[in-house]
């Protein structure tokens, strides 16, 4: 059973390439991850600090979508690639700001999207996104 398993693992870590934006950076201790050549993932993007402290939750999350854009860039992707996006929210009455945002920050059809409420987030954040974007 247990060479079995290892096989298939063996054959999961095949197929994962890591970007050197992996590394954590200054702004997120988050990264990218690509499933073989066609999905490609970001991790949980939060505002910065001085707009987590602004309170302003469509201000937080058109911030946590641009470092995601800016990540989905590096990654030679645009916002139009974003499939799906997982917002992780610490107060759900918010979700209209956040509605507003994505409103604002997707031009056209916007990714499917999951709210997820949550007690805390970094930084003090009310808001952090993260998505699933297709390489074409």
């Amino acid at each position: 059973m247990e060479q079995v398993e290892r096989t298939e693992q063996d054959n999961v870590d095949s197929t994962v390439t890591r970007y050197e934006g992996d590394q954590p950076t200054d702004r997120s201790v988050y990264g990218t991850r690509q499933q073989g050549s066609q999905l490609v993932f970001f991790d949980g993007q939060t505002p910065d600090r001085e707009t987590a402290r602004s309170g302003d939750v469509q201000a937080q999350t058109r911030d946590a979508l641009d470092r995601v854009r800016t990540m989905a860039a590096g990654a030679g992707l645009e916002p139009a690639d974003l499939m799906r996006t997982t917002v992780y929210l610490t107060e759900m009455d918010e979700l209209p700001a956040v509605k507003r945002a994505y409103a604002e920050f997707f031009d056209g059809q916007r990714p499917s999207r999951t709210v997820v409420g949550v007690g805390s987030l970094p930084n003090g954040a009310a808001v952090q996104i993260e998505a699933t974007a297709v390489k074409r």
